[in-house]
């Protein structure tokens, strides 16, 4: 894309927000409007949850152009997430104020938890909330950091209404456009009574690399495949709304995404340099790489109003499978082919990643006329899969048995399906002291049984392993104590000391082969095989003071706090450079920082936000191997940034009495961290990065046309080196990156 071209695709939006310098002053009806979140399991104004909260409207993620996670994940202070997994789909994870590693962070859809690598389509999400700090107590052991919460928009049993939305754009290094469509549809069956509600997307992204491979083995010319990493989402849902009386609803939900992609978005780098800026694969053979990832979730809500509360009841069903391969050619050819003289040969490796879990939860939110207030409730929940790790159906390399002694050819095989049976119950307590001041307390008790067992075997392997069923039982209870105090009806303040944990768990025993060197590596961590197939619950508290404000006629809310985290018994997983991992707990680690937020609207028609987040997470001492630890005291925590900013500016210039502008500019910066995927003893650097996106809409009606552009700066950004399903080739990192500059337009279309 010429740079001409980019420069006026920056200046019209930016043009348009000029008059605004100058307005008049803000009109009686621009206060800024009331946020309601539902946090605490009931329905408050955000200005007075005492919880530090990143909220995001309707309107504002349509006016942000927000389609998936990273469109609104790199605007939420000290929140950072990288690949940390194996893979693509199954390896995001998340981290709140440095909390990091997979599991440390609730994700939820409504009423229901689902894993943190999951990506939902940002289509009739009525808002999102982020919250950080602990949420063990309303939410559960894997909320030690915080929790990410997106909340649908549901039947509307009174008025018929519809909306569309569609688009197209191109991306820098594409050679296809991209396309978006989905529509919602919402039916009252019965006046007041009956509503059905259905909603359908589909998103189609070009790849932006390309592969290079000989056009025969050993050959110098090269033949050259377009369009890698493309990706194909689609879905829909279907959901009811029965209103059996003004007390009791019923709510069905049959929510289904897949995704299918012919290659990964991974950039190959060297280790000198992680800049992911080469959009080329060079590869010793054509072999695709990609997968899918498919998901279903099925959910029946109930709720029951009473004069003294609501008794709400969730339960939910998921279903998801990951199939995802990779080319394994070059590793398998240096292991074994380059030893023995012999020609490269052809390898790839599947990975396969089933996970089924029902939840069911039940619990009263009480709304009494006198000064105390609770919820009180009960949860469980079963999980059966191979999520982490995966099952790896036989890997067979045609002449291996020759170059590796191995009886066969047989290069990887792993089955280890595993069960975990999670039984709680809760609740919060609060007290309303006095008109200004409210204490509340609140615990939750929990049992974890963790049940696996196994085998791997191959010439990977060695010796067959074999891990016999094995049981992990852990119980505890998740503490919280908290105080906030009106200052006016316009300022509190707020204190906070809560504990969160996350569950230990069984994995495959590292093998004791000698193939691949892996004893040898464990050795300088001071482990040996048999301490690596079980690993223990971590947790932490955090102590938090914070503050949220409302200035000028509500016209400026400013909400800001501090927080100070002691960590114990971290969890962290290891990649050795034999290819196999393993997790241990190791050592301790602390994070302290602040978030700031800022919501304003100074002038008639324009709405401005920003936020800044600072974490400072370090270990403060080392872990399994004691000297030999990859982590040591004053190290970084990996997959943390240390600083995060956002600010978001939107301008709406009437035109006409029908026909007006709305113009969004958004900023996000995400700072550098650590990253140890592949090498816990030489964490690689990730640099920070920025994105600018910018959206300018023409309104007319209930119908809006809008040129939309993303990445607007091209930033290259290094989200992890990826954790290979095989073996990263020695000097080869593969880097996972965003998607280029991409600009387009788009339409919208509300009938009601």
């Amino acid at each position: 894309m010429k740079k001409s071209v980019r420069r006026w695709l920056v200046v019209v939006p930016l043009v348009a927000w000029v008059p605004a310098v100058f307005g008049n002053a803000p009109a009686d009806g621009d206060q800024l409007a009331e946020i309601v979140v539902t946090a605490q399991k009931r329905a408050e104004s955000l200005q007075t949850v005492p919880v530090s909260i990143t909220t995001f409207g309707t309107q504002e993620l349509k006016d942000r152009a927000v389609e998936s996670f990273m469109d609104y994940a790199t605007s939420v202070p000290n929140l950072g997430f990288g690949a940390s997994g194996d893979g693509a789909a199954n390896s995001r994870t998340i981290s709140i104020r440095g909390v990091s590693g997979d599991n440390t962070t609730g994700f939820y859809l409504d009423e229901t938890p689902l894993p943190d690598s999951l990506d939902p389509r940002i289509v009739d999400i009525n808002h999102i909330e982020v919250l950080r700090g602990p949420q063990g107590t309303l939410y559960g052991a894997r909320s030690m950091g915080g929790t990410v919460r997106l909340l649908t928009n549901q039947p509307d049993t009174n008025a018929f209404s519809t909306s569309v939305h569609a688009g197209i754009s191109s991306t820098q290094h594409t050679n296809a456009p991209n396309y978006v469509a989905d529509g919602v549809v919402n039916l009252p069956l019965l006046q007041d009574t009956l509503a059905l509600r259905m909603v359908g997307f589909f998103d189609r992204e070009a790849g932006f690399f390309k592969r290079q491979f000989p056009i025969s083995p050993g050959d110098t010319q090269l033949a050259t495949v377009d369009d890698v990493g493309r990706s194909v989402v689609q879905g829909g849902s279907v959901s009811l709304l029965l209103k059996l009386s003004d007390a009791l609803t019923i709510t069905p939900r049959i929510l289904h995404q897949e995704t299918a992609y012919n290659g990964f978005a991974f950039a190959d780098a060297t280790h000198t340099n992680l800049s992911p800026t080469n959009f080329v694969q060079t590869r010793l053979f054509n072999d695709p790489e990609g997968g899918s990832d498919r998901w279903t979730l099925y959910s029946l809500g109930i709720h029951y109003s009473m004069p003294f509360g609501e008794l709400v009841s969730s339960t939910s069903y998921f279903d998801r499978r990951v199939i995802e391969r990779e080319d394994e050619s070059d590793v398998v050819s240096l292991f074994f082919y380059t030893p023995a003289g012999l020609p490269p040969v052809e390898s790839q490796i599947t990975e396969i990643k089933p996970l089924h879990r029902f939840v069911q939860e039940v619990r009263f939110a009480s709304v009494l006329k006198g000064p105390w207030q609770f919820v009180v409730g009960a949860y469980f929940s079963a999980t059966n899969g191979q999520s982490t790790p995966g099952l790896y159906p036989p890997t067979l390399v045609p002449g291996l048995t020759d170059v590796s002694g191995y009886p066969g050819d047989l290069f990887f095989y792993q089955n280890y399906p595993s069960s975990i049976r999670e039984p709680a119950v809760f609740g919060e307590l609060s007290w309303q002291a006095t008109s200004q001041l409210k204490l509340t307390a609140g615990a939750r008790w929990y049992e974890i049984k963790s049940m696996a067992s196994g085998t791997e075997q191959g010439a990977a392997v060695g010796a067959v392993v074999t891990d016999a069923p094995d049981t992990l039982t852990e119980v505890g209870v998740n503490p919280k104590f908290q105080a906030d105090y009106q200052l006016n009806p316009d300022a509190m303040v707020y204190a906070t000391a809560a504990k969160g944990f996350r569950p230990g768990g069984l994995v495959p025993t590292v093998p004791s082969a000698e193939a691949l060197g892996c004893p040898v590596q464990l050795a300088t961590l001071g482990l040996t095989t048999q301490q690596t197939h079980k690993y223990q619950s971590d947790s932490l508290w955090n102590y938090e003071l914070g503050t949220k404000t409302a200035w000028l006629d509500n016209r400026l809310t400013v909400n800001a706090d501090v927080f100070y985290i002691d960590w114990k018994d971290i969890q962290q997983q290891i990649l050795l450079g034999c290819g196999f991992q393993f997790r241990t707990n190791a050592g301790a680690a602390k994070s302290e920082g602040m978030e700031l937020e800022v919501h304003a609207r100074p002038l008639h028609g324009l709405d401005i936000s920003g936020g800044l987040g600072f974490q400072h997470a370090v270990i403060t001492q080392a872990g399994a191997g004691g000297a030999q630890s990859p982590l040591q005291p004053g190290d970084r925590v990996y997959q943390v940034p240390d600083w995060t900013g956002n600010a978001s500016a939107t301008y709406t210039v009437p035109l006409t009495s029908r026909l007006s502008l709305v113009n969004n500019l958004t900023y996000s910066y995400v700072g550098g961290s650590k990253s140890a995927n592949n090498d816990p003893f030489d964490p690689r650097t990730r640099s920070p990065y920025a994105l600018l996106d910018a959206r300018c809409a023409l309104a007319f009606g209930r119908n809006e046309v809008a040129l939309v552009g993303k990445n607007l700066t091209n930033e290259h950004a290094n989200l992890a080196d990826n954790r290979s399903i095989a073996v990263e080739l020695p000097g080869r990192p593969r880097i996972v990156t965003n998607q280029p500059i991409t600009i387009g337009i788009e339409f919208r279309s509300t009938f009601q």
